[in-house]
Parts: structure tokens; sequence; C-alpha cells
């Protein structure tokens, strides 16, 4: 099977984007298929670095720039030019190849579909987020960045009358929706051919031998909160629980400030919590952060707009148990039985439920949090990148199945006019 994989972010021994444009790339050519892939320029050398010794044979990489200088100072408008410049460059490739299907993974946003359908071929898109939208009640926690976090609900909101995203995401064989938010915003635009399935996947050499086994709780309970300090990651969110319960809890952020380490300093005086809050003020290593979630008892996730968090993957492959906002991708995707989730209401009814929270999973014995170890580290198994590469291969396998004696029609004619 040849694929073309349009990935713009794509980097070895990166998370998120460029982590899942790598694995998917790299997974999908250890399967055996003939993988052709389409990336950002900016990529070419960690790529070339990551396969020194480690070459895969049926793994092809075509960099694809922007030729305008200008472009590369706002990602956004960066990443639209990108998508024609890849069309333009897939064109080219369906010169020399006949490309079975092509499969679209990052970025992983339903804003800017991918417009590889042009190719004539049958095309997959996603999994992608970008339906879900902040809880109006909570806009006070994006501070400076509230206004652009409600032109970004309002212009989500409006692809539901966009008749270009109608038209777009009706030419895909299949859509793939990190959560129901953007599921249903998929539904919306009367594309019917589309499915839940979770963004994220997680190395095998990752997990922890086995879940967590927990003791009588001596010390304090030790919670760890992992990401970029985001506006829409609120981390003051989490500061201001962790002020109304007890003494004896504490909390590691594990991540660092895009506005500076002041910033998050401050927030931490403020509320006067540097006896129990500990944070670096970088980023941690690979190593670093997979021994930052073995030395705590749970992960704080208190995102207000998050397709799912790998962080979540990642704290559950290694046994932790999760209390985390009910929204989202945290709401579809984690176990129940792995979580304490938070409903959200206005700031302070939210700030008390997520503090009720924490104290509640203080006092649960070590057998309550052993299974939710053992919940969340079996959910985990499942999301192994080969495990969603093979069932990615299945839909591949069904969408060929049903290729119509028309698409493959459409395909010569594409073909012919390049």
């Amino acid at each position: 099977m040849r694929i073309l994989l349009s990935a713009y972010a794509c980097r070895p021994n990166a998370g998120s984007e460029p982590g899942f444009g790598w694995n998917w790339a790299t997974h999908l050519a250890a399967r055996g298929m003939d993988v052709h892939v389409l990336v950002a320029q900016r990529n070419r050398g960690p790529i070339e670095e990551g396969l020194q010794g480690n070459s895969i044979p049926s793994l092809h990489f075509n960099y694809v720039g922007v030729p305008y200088e200008w472009a590369k100072k706002n990602e956004s408008v960066h990443y639209v030019l990108w998508q024609r410049a890849a069309l333009n460059a897939a064109r080219e490739l369906s010169r020399q190849f006949q490309f079975d299907l092509a499969h679209h993974v990052t970025y992983g946003s339903v804003h800017v579909p991918t417009q590889l359908w042009r190719l004539g071929i049958p095309v997959i898109f996603g999994p992608v987020g970008g339906g879900q939208t902040a809880p109006k009640s909570m806009l006070k926690y994006f501070g400076s960045d509230k206004s652009k976090e409600k032109l970004r609900s309002l212009t989500t909101k409006a692809l539901t009358s966009s008749p270009l995203h109608r038209y777009w995401l009706r030419q895909m064989s299949f859509v793939l929706a990190a959560n129901h938010d953007t599921l249903s915003l998929v539904r919306a635009l009367d594309c019917q051919n589309a499915s839940l399935m979770c963004d994220t996947g997680i190395s095998e050499d990752y997990f922890a031998l086995k879940p967590r086994t927990f003791r009588t709780q001596n010390g304090p309970l030790k919670l760890l909160w992992v990401g970029r300090i985001l506006t829409r990651k609120a981390l003051p969110l989490a500061l201001d629980a962790l002020n109304r319960v007890d003494e004896n809890v504490t909390l590691t952020i594990a991540g660092e400030d895009s506005n500076g380490p002041d910033a998050t300093l401050q927030m931490i005086r403020k509320r006067r919590l540097g006896h129990r809050v500990f944070w670096k003020g970088t980023r941690l290593s690979y190593q670093e952060l997979r021994r930052a979630y073995g030395q705590h008892d749970a992960m704080l996730f208190t995102s207000l707009r998050d397709s799912f968090g790998s962080q979540l993957l990642e704290a559950m492959a290694m046994g932790l148990p999760i209390i985390t906002l009910d929204l989202h991708g945290a709401h579809d995707h984690v176990p129940d039985a792995a979580s304490i989730k938070v409903p959200v209401g206005k700031p302070e009814q939210t700030i008390n439920n997520l503090a009720v929270a924490i104290q509640e999973f203080a006092c649960y014995s070590p057998s309550k949090k052993d299974e939710m170890s053992r919940q969340g580290w079996e959910f985990a198994k499942g999301l192994s990148w080969p495990g969603r590469v093979e069932l990615i291969e299945k839909v591949y396998q069904r969408i060929l199945k049903k290729a119509t004696p028309v698409e493959s029609v459409n395909r010569k004619v594409a073909t012919a006019n390049i």
C-alpha cells in the first residue's frame, strides 16, 4: 500500500503535533507501507538527524517550503500557505507514484482542512480537533488573551455556516474527530463519514512495567501539572484550587512559560504558595518528565480548551490517576474509573469543585488509588503507536474497498491534468 502522508509538523523526539507526525510516519512505514511524507521544510534538520543510522527504506520525506519570508512571522498564515505548496508538491509526486490514498495528520485542526482531495484519490483527514471551545464562564482565566479567545470561539461556531468547509469536508473519504465537540461540528457540516478517534498515541517503551501500588499517605499528596504555560491551560486555576485544600498537598509544575519565568513566579507569589508549589522554570527532558510522573501521586489537568492532551496519556501510561476538568477530549477519552472529572461552572464554583476533588482523592484508600492506576494504565496500553497504526490500516482497507469506479476515473483524470 502506498500512502501520501501530510504532516506539516513532524520531528523525532518531540511531543504534541511534531511527535504525532513523526510517529504516524515511522510506524506506518514499519508496518510495511510505502510512505511518502509531505513535511514543512523547517523540520528537515531534526528529521535527517533522527534518521542517521536508523533509516527506513519505505519512508520518504518530501520537504515543502513556503516562498514568502514574511509568512514565517505568523504561524497560522504560514500553515495555510504551506497547504497550498503541499498540494503542488503532491501533484508533482503523483506524476512519479500512484498513491492508494492520502492521509493528513498534522496540524490536526478542522479549521484548515487538507486540500489533498483535489488529487482525486481517497483522503483521510485526522484525527483532528478544533471544534472545542473554552467555556464562556471561565474566560476570565484567559487574561489579556480573553478577546482573542472570544474571537476563536466565534470563528469555530461560524464554521457551520461556511460553504467552503461544508464542501471541503464532504470531499473527504473519512474524517477522524479527536473529540465529540469536533465530531458534532463535522456532522453539522453534512460530513457523515466521520468517527471519533483520540488524536494521541504513546510509544511502547514509555510505559511503567506495571500499574502503581499506593501505600497509606504519610507525607504530602504530590500533584503534577504538565504542559506549556499558556493561558488556555489555566495554571492559575490549579493554583487557586490548591489554595483551598489542606497544607498537606503540593504541586509540581513541569513546563515552560512562553512569557518568561517572571509571569509564573508572580502567579505563585501572589497566592503565597511558594512553600507548596515547585517549578524549575524550564521544559523537562523526556527522561526527566517520565521520572516526574513516577514521583507524584496524581496528574492535575486544568486546560480549558484542548483536543485531548498527550500528558494525560503519558500520566496514565505511568500509572498516575487523573484529576481533570470534565471537558472536551478529557471528558471523551479518560476512563471514569481512572480519574476524577470535575464539573465546570462559574469560576468560584469550578475552583471549589476542583479543590473538593483534590481533597477527595487525598482521602481515597490505597486500594482505590491502585484501581484508578490500573484502569488508566490498561487504557493507555490500547493507545500505543503500533496499536494506533494497526487500527488506521483497517480504516485504509475499508475505504479502499469502498472506492467506486467513478473515484477511480477521477483519480486518473486528476493525474492526467497535472
